[in-house]
């Protein structure tokens, strides 16, 4: 007596289900290739900051294209397939194209979802195998409960039978998903009904493995799809889609967050790239074949008594813990021999049926299979040796990548950023003359005195600087318009009036930040704070041996006294100089504050400026102005 059986076609929405149930599912078992990424997300936090949301980018790049891929792959297998599941004598059976059954105990995954009955068994360690049934195809959802206690203890399926026999099947279908290259692989379609009625059986043959030969049978499979003996697989086409999405998505989106095309971004991407498909597609796939047999159940599949049926239907497999599968022969496309065995692939590149030669009792049985592969339209195919890439230069190859690229960008930090403490970083400009940065200054409203840029231009000439001035350009000039002049004891005699410009390494650090107040009160003067006075210099809580300690800056306005403490970094002179007199600007409601960017140097850029010009001055130069404020640290 059958069960009742499910027969259906699954619906679009039940496919993109499954897909997605099924995915997530697998995610679920990647708990070391999480660790693995995290560290090394930690390497790149250490060495290169951004590069780490570069590899987060690619790693969900990676599986949004590879959960698309299988969407693809599964649905094209799933649609418009008629197929049908039922419980037989204490067995999972089902029927899609080709036929299996198994031990309802070996199924221990049960997930129940809006559309779908879902069940399955670890294939190996970390590698679930499902198959389904549409919730439509029942009744009620207690016919679904009456199945699953069933499938639970299949010796109550006498109860079942009575319940379910006045019901009239469904419309559907079933189909173990998710399998991959293995020899676990050629049960995955489990679940397919051997039909009643014995076929005509023309040969038979039976083998033992144990561990260490399946390993090497499972291999030798691997190698034949990978070394292209059945030619060019989806797998080669996902890889090559893959990588471009990857690297599309990386360059497109880095360049977006950074503005600028960046040659290091680009580079590290593509290295990350490659790295990263040659790990997927290009490793030697033995150490993933030896972590099937981790799982027990998956061990015992693959340890023991296996036997091999030729009938004038098919190839019938049946594997140790009492698998069974039947490929038909419309199914098969391939035979390859190898030293070890005779491998019969099926059409999709990923199944396969294997038998040990010692099976064979003559010649005559040789020549006899090869004739009735030949006579179903099973082609044969010589094996090509598979090359793969060993995981320890996998390795080298990454961290050789990340310290070339962390050199790079030390190299390129060297050049643009100056070499103290609360430093204006600079930027790289395309050339510009000499003659349109002056020009440039002038649009914005700034006086260019004619003797700086003959100063400068002399120098071009003379000391050969032209890519300094032109690949770092309107620098130079504001840098000499801005300077303060000074005596002949390098006492300060006068500050300009329009941008002001000093070097973060001081000249006397006990008298440096009363100047560069100075020098900046000179760029205001007419606003409120012509009312600020007595700035002072502290240095009680300086440790002059060690470099180290507090300069205490002080002024006064507005009959307040303002205290600012400033950090010591043996003659450099603390950024935080900058951002002093903002607040104050703020507290009258000014419409202009002051502005700072770096010389490309070790020196700031500042001016008195309006928010609006500001935003004009970085459009026309590149240079960025940035608004700095510094909260008094005590008010008196």
């Amino acid at each position: 007596m059958n069960s009742r059986r499910y027969e259906y076609v699954m619906d679009e929405a039940e496919i993109r289900e499954f897909c997605l149930h099924a995915f997530l599912e697998q995610l679920k078992y990647s708990k070391k290739t999480g660790i693995r990424l995290l560290v090394i997300l930690a390497a790149e936090l250490l060495l290169i900051p951004e590069t780490a949301a570069l590899t987060v980018l690619l790693v969900i790049v990676m599986v949004a294209a590879v959960g698309i891929y299988n969407y693809a792959a599964t649905s094209k297998l799933l649609r418009g397939q008629p197929g049908s599941v039922w419980i037989e004598d204490g067995k999972l059976r089902a029927r899609r194209r080709d036929y299996g059954e198994i031990s309802c105990r070996d199924i221990k995954l049960v997930r129940r979802t809006k559309r779908l009955l879902m069940m399955g068994y670890l294939q190996r360690a970390g590698r679930p195998a499902w198959f389904m049934i549409p919730l439509r195809s029942f009744r009620d959802m207690s016919e679904v409960d009456m199945f699953l206690a069933m499938l639970r203890n299949p010796a109550a399926q006498g109860n079942y039978y009575d319940q379910t026999s006045q019901y009239s099947a469904g419309v559907g279908e079933a189909d173990p998903a998710g399998q991959e290259n293995t020899g676990a692989d050629s049960a995955n379609r489990i679940g397919q009904n051997i039909e009643t009625g014995s076929p005509r059986e023309y040969l038979r043959f039976q083998f033992q493995l144990d561990g260490e030969r399946w390993v090497r049978l499972q291999k030798g499979a691997a190698d034949i799809v990978n070394g292209g003996s059945l030619g060019k697989t989806a797998r080669l086409y996902g890889m090559l889609v893959l990588g471009c999405v990857m690297l599309a998505a990386l360059v497109s989106v880095s360049c977006l967050v950074a503005k600028k095309f960046d040659w290091l971004i680009v580079g590290y991407s593509f290295a990350l790239t490659i790295l990263l498909i040659l790990k997927l597609y290009y490793t030697d796939p033995e150490k993933r074949i030896r972590r099937q047999l981790l799982s027990p159940e998956a061990a015992a599949r693959a340890c023991g008594l296996w036997q091999i049926s030729l009938t004038e239907e098919g190839v019938g497999l049946t594997m140790p813990a009492d698998i069974k599968n039947v490929y038909l022969w419309t199914s098969l496309a391939w035979l390859v021999e190898t030293e070890e065995a005779f491998y019969l692939f099926h059409k999709d590149k990923k199944h396969f049926v294997m038998i040990a030669k010692e099976s064979f009792q003559s010649w005559d049985q040789v020549r006899f299979f090869h004739q009735m592969c030949a006579d179903h339209g099973i082609q044969k195919a010589a094996p090509k040796k598979a090359r793969y890439v060993p995981l320890w230069l996998l390795a080298a190859l990454f961290v050789v990548c990340l310290l070339v690229l962390f050199g790079i960008a030390m190299v390129r930090a060297a050049l643009t950023k100056k070499d103290g403490p609360g430093a204006v970083l600079g930027e790289v400009y395309e050339r510009v003359s000499l003659e349109e940065q002056v020009e440039v200054l002038k649009s914005l409203g700034l006086h260019v005195p004619e003797e700086t840029a003959a100063s400068i231009r002399n120098s071009m000439v003379e000391y050969g600087m032209y890519d300094l001035v032109e690949e770092s350009p309107y620098t130079w000039l504001l840098t000499d318009m801005g300077a303060p002049t000074y005596d002949e004891e390098w006492n300060v005699t006068g500050y300009a009036d329009e941008v002001f410009w000093f070097d973060f390494e001081g000249f006397d650090i006990s008298a440096d930040y009363i100047d560069v107040l100075n020098g900046m009160l000179a760029l205001s003067e007419g606003s409120c704070l012509d009312d600020v006075t007595d700035i002072q210099e502290d240095m009680s809580d300086a440790d002059w041996e060690k470099g180290r300690g507090t300069v205490t800056v002080s002024l006064c306005w507005k009959e307040q006294i303002y205290l600012y403490d400033m950090e010591m970094y043996n003659d450099w002179i603390d950024s935080e100089v900058l951002g002093i007199f903002n607040p104050l600007l703020e507290q009258e409601g000014s419409q202009r504050y002051f502005y700072a960017t770096g010389d490309n140097g070790q020196g700031a850029i500042v001016f008195f400026c309006t928010p609006e010009w500001a935003e004009r001055f970085t459009q026309k130069t590149g240079l960025v102005l940035e608004k700095e404020t510094t909260k008094a640290d005590e008010v008196r």
